[in-house]
């Protein structure tokens, strides 16, 4: 059977491999993106199931990579979850009508962001 891939999009290497284990440790296969092109190209070829996505990224923010991700019909029913430090009502409000399924802040419990991915693409 083949795994549920992820693809994580975020500029901070760290935050990418803490992501990337905690994903891991579950069953998950994990593809990495640095910023929002990289991610943007991943996602066409990769066809992730799941994309977690940082908003503030260098080339394209998360807001313009969820909005490409739709547009395109191959990558439209791919869901995204942002993960972001922004924590206000507004940044929130911005990914949900961005098109997002759910927004997780920064930092995060490892526990949360299971049950947010399991509740979007079910378990591994």
């Amino acid at each position: 059977m083949t795994k549920k891939r992820i693809l994580v999009a975020d500029d901070e290497e760290d935050v990418k491999e803490i992501i990337a284990r905690i994903l891991e440790t579950q069953g998950y296969a994990v593809v990495t993106a640095y910023d929002g092109l990289d991610a943007v190209e991943k996602i066409r070829s990769e066809k992730p199931d799941l994309v977690l996505l940082d908003i503030m990224m260098p080339v394209l923010d998360g807001y313009e990579v969820c909005k490409r991700i739709q547009q395109d019909e191959q990558t439209a029913n791919i869901p995204v979850v942002f993960l972001s430090a922004a924590a206000d009502q507004e940044a929130v409000t911005r990914g949900m009508n961005a098109g997002a399924k759910d927004y997780v802040v920064k930092p995060f419990e490892p526990k949360k962001l299971l049950e947010k991915v399991n509740k979007v693409i079910g378990p591994p």
